[in-house]
Parts: C-alpha cells; sequence; structure tokens
C-alpha cells in the first residue's frame, strides 16, 4: 500500500530533532489544501490524535475563506483531533504590502493560538516544490542572500517554535497519497491565478526547470541552504556592528559611515526590522549614499517609511513613530 510521504518526512525529522518535538501538545498549521491535510494525516498517525491540535487562522480574504474553515472544522471533528481557529481582520498601513501583512498577521494568530492550546510547536506544511519556487522568487527580484536563503526549517516567531518538516516532500507525491486514499482536501484558488507571479513560476516556469534538470527541487534547496548559513554569518556581524553604533539617542552616523557602504546597509537593515520596519535594497542603497556624505551635507536626511519617520538629528539618525508616507 503507498504509504504517506509526508508520514516518512515527519518521523525523519522527529528523529533528527528531538529537542525540539515537546512531550506536550503539537500545534498543526491547518488550512484545509493538499499539504497541510497530508501533515495532519501523518501528524496524528506518529503521535496520536489527543496529542496534536490543528491551528486554523481565518484571514477573510477571500469569499471562500469561510468555507475552507468550516471544511477544516470537520475533516477535525471526523479525525478526532483537536481544532482551534482564529478569526481576523487584517490591517494593512499605506505603503506596505497585504501579502506581507496578512502572513505576519498569520504567524502571530498562529502563536496565540498555540499558547492558548498550551502547543509549544507549530508545525508548517510548506513543502519542496515551495521552497524551489521561493528561491526563484527571490532571485527574480534580485534579493541577496538573506532572501536566497528562503524558508527557514524552523524558526521563533511570538514565543512560539515553527517548523517545516515536509521540505524535501514534493507537492505531487502529496497529493498522489490524499488522492489514492480518497483524503479530501480544499485548492486555494489564489494557487491558479496568473496575477500572482508564484501562481506563474508554479504552473510556466518549474516544468521548464524540471525538464531541464530533474533535480531541481533539491538542488535550489541546497543553495537556499547554503544562502541560509552565509546569511547567518553576515547577521552575527551586522549584529556587533549595530551594537557600536546604537547609542540612547539614535545610530551614530560618524560609527556607521567608518563600517563602509555594504555593512552600513546590514546594520540599517537589521535595525529596522528590530524596529518593524522594511526596506528594499533600492532605497538602502541610496539612504547608505546619504549616510556616507553625512559628514559633507545630507543635513535634512529624512524618509518616510509606513508609519514611521526616518531622520538625521545632528550626529544621530533616528526612527520615530508618525504618519506613512504618502
Amino acid at each position: 500500500m503507498l504509504k504517506n510521504p509526508a508520514l516518512a518526512a515527519l518521523t525523519r525529522w522527529a528523529a533528527q530533532h528531538p529537542d525540539l518535538v515537546p512531550a506536550g501538545r503539537i500545534g498543526i498549521a491547518f488550512s484545509g489544501g493538499a499539504d497541510s491535510t497530508a501533515l495532519l494525516w501523518a501528524a496524528r498517525e506518529l503521535w496520536g490524535q489527543k496529542r496534536l491540535c490543528a491551528l486554523h487562522v481565518n484571514h477573510q480574504l477571500q469569499a471562500s475563506a469561510a468555507a475552507f474553515a468550516h471544511h477544516c472544522a470537520q475533516a477535525c471533528f471526523d479525525l478526532g483531533v483537536p481544532y482551534a481557529e482564529a478569526v481576523l481582520q487584517v490591517e494593512v498601513v499605506p505603503g506596505a504590502s497585504v501579502e506581507e501583512a496578512a502572513r505576519e498577521a498569520r504567524y502571530l494568530a498562529l502563536s496565540e493560538l498555540a499558547q492558548a492550546q498550551n502547543c509549544a510547536l507549530v508545525l508548517l506544511a510548506q513543502h519542496g516544490d515551495d521552497q524551489a519556487e521561493t528561491v526563484l522568487l527571490a532571485l527574480l527580484r534580485g534579493a541577496g542572500p538573506r532572501g536566497l536563503a528562503a524558508m527557514p526549517a524552523q524558526m521563533q516567531r511570538h514565543g512560539c517554535t515553527f517548523a517545516r518538516p515536509l521540505l524535501e516532500c514534493g507537492a505531487a507525491e502529496l497529493r498522489h497519497w490524499l488522492k489514492a486514499h480518497d483524503v479530501s482536501f480544499l485548492n486555494d484558488p489564489m494557487n491558479a491565478d496568473p496575477a500572482f507571479r508564484r501562481s506563474r513560476i508554479r504552473h510556466e516556469l518549474v516544468p521548464v526547470l524540471a525538464r531541464l534538470e530533474p533535480a531541481y527541487r533539491q538542488t535550489l534547496g541546497r543553495s537556499a541552504a547554503l544562502c541560509a548559513a552565509a546569511d547567518r554569518q553576515i547577521q552575527e556581524r551586522a549584529s556587533q556592528h549595530l551594537r557600536d553604533c546604537l547609542q540612547p539617542q539614535g545610530l551614530h552616523l560618524a560609527t556607521l559611515r567608518a563600517l563602509g557602504g555594504a555593512s552600513a546597509g546590514e546594520v540599517l537593515r537589521l535595525w529596522l526590522r528590530q524596529n518593524g520596519q522594511r526596506l528594499d535594497r533600492a532605497r538602502t542603497d541610496e539612504l547608505v549614499r546619504q549616510i556616507l556624505r553625512t559628514e559633507q551635507g545630507a543635513h535634512r536626511l529624512e524618509l518616510r517609511l509606513p508609519a514611521c519617520v526616518l531622520q538625521r538629528q545632528g550626529a544621530f539618525l533616528l526612527l520615530s513613530r508618525g504618519e506613512a508616507a504618502p
């Protein structure tokens, strides 16, 4: 009989990361799609339904959101798996991305659901094809090592541990198992919408790559792992430099200038991330260019971000809460 590939991957992951698997309850981020359905069935077989809690986040961003939530609740009832749901109203500040705001809201909601259900670990169902698409998206936008590292295998968010045990699996094999066992799942219409670049990569670019390089998923996954290792070293240096630059008044510009352009850019990006802000590379490069000439001028250096203002005050660069950029 055909075995669930998610179960094989989850079993290997659990054996390799015994320190991450809690003795108590484990949360499963459950959207009702094929991938999270395969993961839920695998976790139920490995640990038993009473040890799990399926966590569903309803963003209310699609007309079918309520139907997805109903499907998830019914599927968990049929499996005997405890179920918890969060309904969100995603707020997007001017200048910010709806997709990014929804993603951040989802992680926060999942962590809150997990804590309420006494789950120290939440498993996410992204697989190897998702990882490959994320690497390709990062390449097409000219990302550096941090972007090319794609999705981490595990991470900490909002006091909760998240892990992706299916990164070695492919989408087709997961769906093949579900259909062979007549397990119902939902198809997200966004996955086939050509308006989204990820969808076009999945349906137009990936088939070409698969013909040219059948092991593309493993190859791109390996590249992502190498970029993640490189980014960790970059972030360690940036953290040290940030400690050197940061004073109660703000970032000391002379110390920041002395680092040079590349290191100053990494420090700025890290500082902004720690304050809940993100800046694309083009604007970061322009900001660094202005910082490098502050000794000769740029006294009116100012950059408006969503809900924040970045500006020079004397020898320091300050980030203050203010009106969003128009």
